[in-house]
This record gives structure tokens, C-alpha cells and sequence, in this order.
């Protein structure tokens, strides 16, 4: 390899790890989206093999999206927190995904009714307790009036993303 070559890789290696936990998709079918997770994370050492099966499956049988309606006349959204089993995870992050059009997520709570979801948190989560304290984080961050509409507005600034995140405690400093 070149210098320069060497330069902009180290340069490309630091950006990728900087935000590792942020990545913006184009998927058009919840399964595109979970294959491109997947693949991501497994190339980042954060997941196994099993990972990417394990997610189809649990959602099928436990489904994560979530509807966030305040009930004071704003606008209803929507997240999802995919999960696997703790064997399918080799660290304890969340990752922040932002698809650029919604995917239908059954509802958490009501599986009958669709949640269409652009802002995923996946947990991946290697220890077998710590799961409750996860997710009570993160609905306090989806309930918590603006912090969704904020998020949004941040469009795909990795770096203002990652500080907000941080700043609510969705993201802990690495």
C-alpha cells in the first residue's frame, strides 16, 4: 500500500469506528433491512454467525416496533428495538439505525396493528442481565416529548446523531 493509501485508510478506519454504532440503510423489506444489520455488524466483530436468524425469528414470535403516541395532539411515531438471544452478541452497544423510507414492524404490545418505522435501536446486548435497564432507557428516550422529532431533524449528521444520543444516554461514551 501507498502512503496515501495508508493515510486514507487510517483516516476511513477512524471515521468507521467513531461511529460505529450509527449506520444509515436504503432497505425495502424488513428482512433487506436485518441482512444489512447483520452483515454490518458481523464485519464489525459485534455479532455471530447466528445473529442475522436469530433476529427473523424473534421478531416474528416477539415483534419490537413501537408506537409512540403522547396523547397531547403531536404527531404518533414510531421505533423499533430489534433484539437477539445474548449467545448472538460478542459486545453491549446500541446501534442506531435510520432507514431512508418506513418499514412495516408488527406492534410490540398489539401485533395486529403496523408500526411504520424509519429510526431503529438495535440492542446487542452479550450479558444476560442488563436487558430490562436497556430498554427502560430507551422507552424513557422515545416517550420523552421531542427527543424522536430532535433526532430527525438531525437528517445524517453522524456526529450531532452520536452527541444527542450520548447527551439522552441512549449511547454510552466509549
Amino acid at each position: 500500500m501507498s502512503r496515501q493509501q495508508l493515510v486514507i485508510s487510517g483516516i476511513v478506519e477512524r471515521r468507521y469506528r467513531v461511529f460505529h454504532n450509527i449506520l444509515f440503510t436504503e432497505a425495502r423489506t424488513q428482512e433487506e433491512l436485518f441482512d444489512k444489520v447483520a452483515s454490518y455488524l458481523k464485519e464489525v466483530g459485534y455479532v455471530t454467525e447466528g445473529y442475522y436468524q436469530d433476529l427473523i425469528d424473534r421478531e416474528n414470535c416477539f415483534p419490537t416496533g413501537l408506537k409512540v403516541d403522547l396523547k397531547d395532539g403531536s404527531d404518533i411515531l414510531y421505533a423499533a428495538i430489534p433484539h437477539t438471544e445474548t449467545k448472538y452478541c460478542l459486545v453491549d452497544q446500541i446501534i442506531y439505525v435510520k432507514n431512508s423510507q418506513t418499514l412495516p414492524f408488527k406492534h410490540m404490545i398489539n401485533p395486529e396493528e403496523d408500526c411504520l418505522v424509519t429510526d431503529f435501536f438495535f440492542i446487542i446486548n452479550s450479558k444476560n442481565e442488563g436487558q430490562t435497564d436497556i430498554l427502560s432507557n430507551l422507552i424513557t428516550f422515545f416517550v420523552t416529548k421531542g427527543n424522536l422529532t430532535h433526532l430527525g431533524s438531525l437528517k445524517e449528521d453522524k456526529q450531532a446523531i452520536s452527541n444527542y444520543l450520548i447527551e439522552k444516554g441512549v449511547f454510552q461514551h466509549d
